[in-house]
């Protein structure tokens, strides 16, 4: 999963546009690992697929969901360090 870290980090850092990178995450490293179910309640992939079909009558602006992917992001690396820290 370093590649997520990676993308993850590029998404929190504003290198990476939101919407790509929730896709690359779930689309390209899910797929590779073949969508585990453990991936299904993590807040990055659920923003994915909300920004994958946002629709302007949902009545959320994208910009707002693409807050919320940034703060997934962080919140996704957040967790990683605290499991690598043994926390």
């Amino acid at each position: 999963m370093g590649e997520g870290l990676l993308v993850a980090g590029q998404i929190a850092d504003g290198s990476l546009d939101p919407a790509a990178g929730t896709h690359l995450i779930w689309a390209d490293i899910a797929y590779d690992l073949g969508y585990p179910e453990e991936l299904e309640p993590e807040p990055l992939v659920h923003c994915a697929h909300n920004l994958d079909g946002w629709e302007e009558s949902w009545g959320v602006p994208f910009e707002e969901l693409n807050r919320e992917a940034v703060e997934a992001a962080k919140q996704f690396l957040s967790k990683r360090s605290a499991a690598e820290a043994g926390y």
